[in-house]
């Protein structure tokens, strides 16, 4: 065989090549949100785009930075974005892709087992019905807004009442709302009380005719408050902030928002003082009231910071 016949032949064999020359699947531009710290969540999103002429399918994924990682999504129901667990996990198309983004699809991280910061990187281990384990490394990005690029999430569309360990995680996940500045923002509180305007507030923003909200105890410290609410069986606490004079829901969780350390690094000044007044509310319930209101996991930001 000549030169040129080598040629050719070297030619045809790459053009037979597939599109994709690599099995599996690769992921672009993996990132992560947290809000709070040990215990508290977060969030990681990605592309994933598959080499296969097959479907794929994401089925879990593990972390050593947090007690749990599910696959997560938002649904709307009945006008409300819920957040909830998918076990069975997001297809992928065969030579496609799937975006874990922003008010979409997402990994949720439960229970972090520390403090991270912008800059850390967390390794997580993807799972695949095909591919099998991928092992991928996401920056933490706490900065970094929707329009920054299509792969994101908000911690947006949190139905209090849909939380439960296995329908809703946390939120880190920046939590985590399709209501949040939509009907609460349109709220007058004017001439109520600062206990009225949050109750106001609340339930402008998460009650629904199916699914009443109770809201007690509500504790006012300066411009920042805490408040205990109960929905459909389930409930939480709420760290609210006085914004420009209107009250605005920051963070939802359970037993972290009545720790004053946790508040102290959420940007409460008397966080003391506000932790040892809503605490004493809160116990003079009793044991069974204040377990009801620590049995939401995690933290879900539902307003970030300025």
């Amino acid at each position: 065989m000549n030169r040129l016949q080598t040629a050719m032949a070297a030619i045809a064999a790459l053009i037979a090549l597939p599109a994709f020359a690599h099995d599996g699947v690769h992921i672009n531009n993996p990132y992560a949100r947290v809000i709070g710290g040990v215990g508290a969540s977060g969030a990681v999103f990605f592309e994933i785009e598959n080499h296969q002429d097959v479907d794929d399918r994401l089925i879990s994924v593990t972390t050593d930075v947090a007690e749990k990682a599910e696959l997560h999504t938002h649904k709307e129901e009945g006008g409300v974005m819920k957040m909830m667990h998918v076990p069975e996990g997001f297809a992928v198309p065969a030579l496609g892709f799937h975006s874990l983004a922003r008010g979409g699809d997402h990994v949720m991280l439960m229970g972090l087992k520390s403090e991270l910061k912008n800059g850390d990187v967390i390794d997580l281990t993807l799972t695949f019905e095909r591919a099998g384990e991928v092992p991928v490394q996401a920056v933490i990005d706490n900065d970094r807004k929707p329009e920054d690029g299509a792969i994101g999430h908000d911690m947006d569309g949190h139905d209090m009442g849909n939380h439960d360990a296995n329908a809703h995680g946390t939120a880190g996940h920046d939590a985590h709302a399709a209501h949040s500045g939509g009907d609460a923002a349109m709220v007058d509180t004017s001439g109520m009380t600062d206990p009225e305007a949050i109750a106001a507030i609340m339930k402008a923003q998460f009650e629904t005719p199916q699914s009443p909200l109770t809201i007690d105890p509500i504790i006012v410290e300066g411009d920042h408050a805490l408040a205990s609410w109960a929905q459909d069986g389930k409930g939480g606490r709420a760290l609210l902030e006085r914004r420009d004079g209107a009250w605005v829901i920051v963070l939802c969780g359970g037993a972290d928002l009545r720790m004053p350390e946790f508040l102290g690094k959420n940007g409460v000044s008397a966080a003391d003082k506000l932790s040892a007044l809503f605490n004493s509310a809160e116990d003079a319930l009793g044991e069974d009231q204040v377990n009801l209101y620590s049995s939401f996991e995690g933290v879900v930001m539902i307003s970030p910071k300025h």
